[in-house]
C-alpha cells in the first residue's frame, strides 16, 4: 500500500530492470522541480563528454624574455574550471615560476577568465543564494572552492574571528558574543565583500563555518601573489582581468591538476556539492562549444534528455539550485537506465552514496534489505529521491525516482518520510532474492 499522495504535487516512477515492467507510476511525465536531483543529469553528462579520467588544468606561463631573473613581460594564470584548486596548488605554481630562473616579472599578472562567460550565480538562484557558501559563485579560476573558513573561538574571555585563506578582499564584520549554546550565522553581504558573522558560541568553545568570496578572480590572483612573495618574486606591475582570451607561447612554466573527474562526481553526488556541479557543467559546456555557459549547458541538457524520450523538462544549471528547473520521475530514470548502457557505468553508480552508511543519505532508508544508492533533493517545498536498488549480488535491479513539490507545513516536514515510504513500498514489491 503506498503512503497517501494526496495535497502533494508528485512525480514517481520505479521499473523493475529484470523484466522492463513499472512497478509504480505516479504521474510520471509531469514535471517538478528536480532540486539536487539534477546532479545526477550533471554526473551522466560530465561522464559522457569528458570521461572518468579527464582532469582539469589550471596553468601559469611567463610570456617575454627572461633576462638575468627578470620577466620581461607578464605572468598569464589561466583557469579552466578546476573544483578542488587549493592554496597549495598555488604555491605548486608560484614554485614552477621560481625554478625557471624568474625573481622579478616586469609586467603584470594576468588572469585568463576567458573559458566560462561572465555571469558567475546560475540562472533561476533565488536572490539570496550567493551570500552563503552553498551558493558560492562559478568561475574559471576557484581557489578552495570561493569559499573561505570562517573560525571563531573564545579564548581567556575574548572572541576571535579568522579567515581562511584570508586575502585583500577579504573583509570581516563580526558581533559575535559569549553565550550557553553555539549559535553562529555567517553570510557575505550583498554586491559586497564583506562577510558578516553573528551571534553566540560557548566559553573555550571554537567553531568553522564557510562564506563565500565576492571577487573570485581578485582573491586567486591575491592569493598568488602571496606565494609569489613567498619564493621572493616581484610583480612590478598591477593585477589584470580578461575576459577574452590571453595568448601565450611555448610550455607554462607550471600546471597543476585536479583530481579525475570520476573523484569529482563520487564528492558532488555523496555530500550534494553544488559548486562542483556548476563547474562540471559550465565546463562540458566549454569543451562542447568553447565556452563554459549556462546557456550552451542548457541547450545541450535538454537536447540529451529528449533523446531519452523526455519531452516538458528543462535543465538551467547543474547543481538543482535554479527554480527554473523542471524534471519528471520518468525522465530522471530515463536518465539512470540510459547510463547503464556505457562503459562507465559502474564509476557512475558506485559515485552514488549508499543508503543507511554514507552522505545525504547516511540516516535514510536504514530499515529496507536491499542497497538503494540514491541522490537526494532539498528546496524549500521540494522533496526528492532517485536512484538505484541493487539485488544482492550487488547489480542494479530497479530504478526509482520520487519528486515531491509544493509542499508546505506539515506536508513538507513528512515529505522524506513519504519518500522513504515509498522506496520502501517499491523494494517490498519487487522479488530480489
Amino acid at each position: 500500500m503506498l503512503p497517501a499522495l494526496d495535497r502533494i504535487s508528485a512525480s514517481v516512477y520505479a521499473v523493475d530492470l529484470r523484466t522492463d515492467e513499472p512497478i509504480v507510476a505516479i504521474n510520471p511525465e509531469v514535471p517538478l522541480l528536480p532540486a539536487s536531483n539534477a546532479k545526477l543529469v550533471t554526473a551522466a553528462r560530465a561522464f559522457a563528454e569528458l570521461g572518468p579520467a579527464y582532469r582539469f588544468e589550471t596553468t601559469l606561463h611567463a610570456v617575454g624574455e627572461i633576462k638575468d631573473g627578470h620577466l620581461l613581460g607578464d605572468l598569464v594564470l589561466t583557469g579552466r574550471g578546476a573544483p578542488d584548486l587549493s592554496q597549495a596548488d598555488l604555491m605548486t605554481l608560484a614554485d614552477g615560476v621560481a625554478g625557471s630562473g624568474i625573481d622579478t616579472v616586469a609586467g603584470e599578472l594576468v588572469v585568463d577568465t576567458s573559458a566560462f562567460d561572465r555571469e558567475s550565480l546560475g540562472p533561476g538562484w533565488t536572490w539570496d543564494d550567493g551570500q552563503f557558501a552553498y551558493g558560492a559563485k562559478s568561475t574559471p579560476l576557484a581557489v578552495e572552492r570561493n569559499t573561505v573558513d570562517i573560525t571563531v573561538s573564545h579564548r581567556t574571555d575574548s572572541v576571535t574571528v579568522d579567515a581562511s585563506p584570508t586575502s585583500e578582499i577579504v573583509r570581516i564584520e563580526s558581533d559575535v558574543e559569549t553565550g550557553p549554546s553555539e549559535r553562529l550565522e555567517v553570510y557575505k553581504k550583498r554586491a559586497s565583500e564583506i562577510i558578516r558573522v553573528e551571534g553566540e558560541i560557548p566559553p573555550g568553545e571554537t567553531a568553522v563555518e564557510a562564506s563565500p568570496v565576492d571577487d573570485p578572480m581578485m582573491h586567486a590572483s591575491s592569493l598568488l601573489q602571496d606565494a609569489l612573495e613567498a619564493n621572493e618574486i616581484d610583480i612590478d606591475g598591477w593585477t589584470r582581468i580578461e575576459n577574452d582570451p590571453v595568448e601565450t607561447d611555448g610550455l607554462p612554466c607550471a600546471t597543476v591538476e585536479s583530481a579525475p573527474l570520476s573523484t569529482l562526481v563520487r564528492d558532488m553526488l555523496v555530500s550534494s556539492d553544488n559548486f562542483v556541479a556548476e563547474q562540471l557543467a559550465r565546463t562540458v559546456a566549454l569543451e562542447l562549444e568553447g565556452k563554459g555557459s549556462w546557456g550552451i549547458w542548457e541547450e545541450h541538457a535538454d537536447a540529451f534528455l529528449a533523446d531519452r524520450g523526455a519531452d516538458a523538462v528543462r535543465l538551467r544549471d547543474g547543481s538543482g539550485l535554479s527554480r527554473y528547473n523542471l524534471l519528471s520521475a520518468a525522465s530522471v530514470s530515463a536518465v539512470l537506465e540510459w547510463v547503464l548502457e556505457q562503459p562507465w557505468s559502474e564509476q557512475y553508480r558506485q559515485s552514488l552514496p549508499l543508503a543507511g552508511v554514507e552522505g545525504t543519505v547516511e540516516n535514510r532508508l536504514t530499515d529496507i534489505s536491499a542497497p538503494v544508492r540514491a541522490k537526494t533533493g532539498t528546496l524549500t517545498g521540494v522533496r526528492t529521491l532517485s536512484g538505484y536498488v541493487e539485488d544482492p549480488g550487488g547489480e542494479p535491479a530497479v530504478v526509482f525516482s520520487c519528486l515531491l513539490s509544493n509542499l508546505t507545513g506539515d506536508l513538507e516536514a513528512t515529505a522524506t518520510d513519504r519518500i522513504d515510504e515509498l522506496v520502501g513500498e517499491i523494494v517490498a514489491a519487487t522479488d530480489l532474492e
